[in-house]
């Protein structure tokens, strides 16, 4: 009995191989195979982009963390923002050169998010579809300043005067008061999800702690840690800046990233927190770089 039903597996395993080979030598077969290998060339495009991507986020953080590490003990010669950290870029060794690793590391980002975005309904929450959207359009206004200084030598305005007329601009509509408060608020909220990331840790889920060495996991989540709890607080005190904007309907009180960091400078202690801020963005540029390398993907997308 026994050799009959091993007779009778081979069998089965001879009918399923006859009806595969014969699938693949169908036109169906080629045409699936060539969808499929399309489909990995572009996911492998993709994630050879957006880990290229992760890499030039690592610099525009590292820049602006200096130079607001240097605005706190009072030698900063740029602003700390994006036009600040060109122009500080720029002025270096090989600056044009990372300027250019800029450009093309926005615009990776573009491509990646535009991508998840694309694949949202089938890979990704509705929650994680509307952080790409926003995500996407961040990393867009940061390749078109980018490129606007790179090509044209038009340093971008600074975030402060960004932020006042956009909010000025909202003021000036019917409603527009609300619409600021829900902003601000917005911000807010979002700030300190980026808090609890950090301080829960989460932000290790997209990546591939399995690969690293044991001094490597415990660099990241140093690392995120205090990269993401920065970040936090200075979204927070953006958004914080919006509604009381919103509420004394003035555009004046609207804030960036350089009036929150120049804040600092004028509180008590302040300079000292300044620091701890700046070696948090520097932290969270390092992160980057590390994201670059052991950044999960789905389908062949970074998450």
């Amino acid at each position: 009995m026994s050799i009959f039903r091993n007779t009778n597996r081979y069998r089965r395993r001879d009918r399923v191989g006859t009806v595969r080979s014969g699938w693949r030598r169908s036109g169906w077969g080629r045409r699936a195979g060539d969808y499929r290998r399309r489909r990995s060339s572009t996911s492998g495009g993709v994630e050879t982009a957006a880990r290229f991507g992760f890499v030039a986020r690592g610099i525009a953080y590292i820049t602006i963390g200096i130079i607001g590490f240097m605005l706190a003990i009072g030698t900063a010669e740029h602003e700390p923002d994006g036009g600040g950290a060109l122009a500080a870029i720029a002025t270096k060794p090989l600056g044009y050169l990372l300027l250019w690793i800029l450009l093309f590391g926005f615009a990776a980002l573009v491509v990646w998010r535009v991508t998840q975005i694309a694949s949202a309904r089938r890979t990704y929450s509705g929650g994680h579809r509307f952080y790409a959207i926003v995500s996407g359009i961040v990393y867009a206004l940061a390749f078109l300043g980018t490129f606007r200084y790179v090509v044209h030598g038009r340093t971008p305005k600074p975030s402060d005067a960004i932020a006042r007329d956009l909010t000025g601009r909202i003021l000036s509509w019917d409603g527009g008061q609300v619409v600021v408060l829900l902003i601000g608020l917005a911000i807010i909220a979002f700030g300190i999800w980026q808090t609890i990331l950090g301080l829960s840790l989460q932000f290790v889920d997209d990546l591939r702690m399995g690969w690293m060495t044991h001094g490597s996991r415990e660099a990241v989540i140093w690392l995120g840690r205090i990269g993401y709890l920065a970040r936090g607080a200075i979204v927070i005190a953006i958004g914080i800046a919006a509604v009381v904007a919103g509420l004394n309907y003035d555009p004046a009180e609207a804030k960036g990233i350089d009036a929150v960091l120049r804040d600092f400078v004028g509180k008590p202690f302040g300079p000292w927190l300044l620091m701890l801020i700046s070696l948090g963005l520097m932290a969270f540029g390092v992160l980057s770089f590390l994201e670059a390398k052991h950044r999960r993907t789905y389908g062949g997308v970074p998450v």
